[in-house]
């Protein structure tokens, strides 16, 4: 690492994905047994629950592969990657604008998690968007007698570290 120049992946983009993944598992679950009540205590049109009930297990798998596609991307930093994340969260920001406004009956805990739920997804695309642009700006390039001069530095470091001890 000391004999080269690279910038690293986003840590903001990471946490916030790491944080993003059991909030989805969440949505999910809470959204199923919302589901549940619903058809229990109110009336459906014919096939509107059945509509309604695979469009939350569409949007999760389309969330867990949108998550997946975001950590190998800003891991790897490969900008395809990150340009299908991108995609797959415009997808998922649909899904979530759906069950926040258009679906049959919404409950206020469905715009509450709804809400909850796409604000994370554009704040990743924001910070996925930004890490794009950052990485695809010229990377310098050391010169061999900069790779020399850096680790003398990091020599010169490690000498005088084990002479402190």
């Amino acid at each position: 690492m000391i004999l080269t120049v690279s910038d690293q992946s986003s840590t903001s983009l990471h946490i916030l994905l790491h944080c993003n993944i059991p909030y989805s598992i969440l949505w999910f679950i809470l959204e199923i047994l919302i589901f549940i009540f619903k058809l229990y205590h109110l009336t459906y049109a014919p096939y509107a629950f059945g509509v309604e009930i695979s469009s939350v297990f569409m949007l999760f798998f389309n969330e867990c592969i949108r998550h997946f596609f975001g950590i190998k991307g800003n891991l790897m930093l490969q900008n395809v990657l990150l340009i299908i994340f991108i995609l797959y969260g415009f997808f998922c920001a649909v899904g979530f604008v759906f069950f926040l406004i258009l679906q049959s009956y919404v409950t206020r805990l469905e715009i509450l998690l709804s809400g909850i739920g796409l604000a994370l997804i554009l704040i990743e695309i924001i910070f996925s968007i930004i890490t794009l642009i950052r990485d695809s700006r010229p990377m310098p390039v050391l010169t061999k007698d900069q790779k020399i001069a850096r680790l003398h530095q990091a020599q010169k470091r490690f000498q005088e570290s084990i002479q402190n001890e």
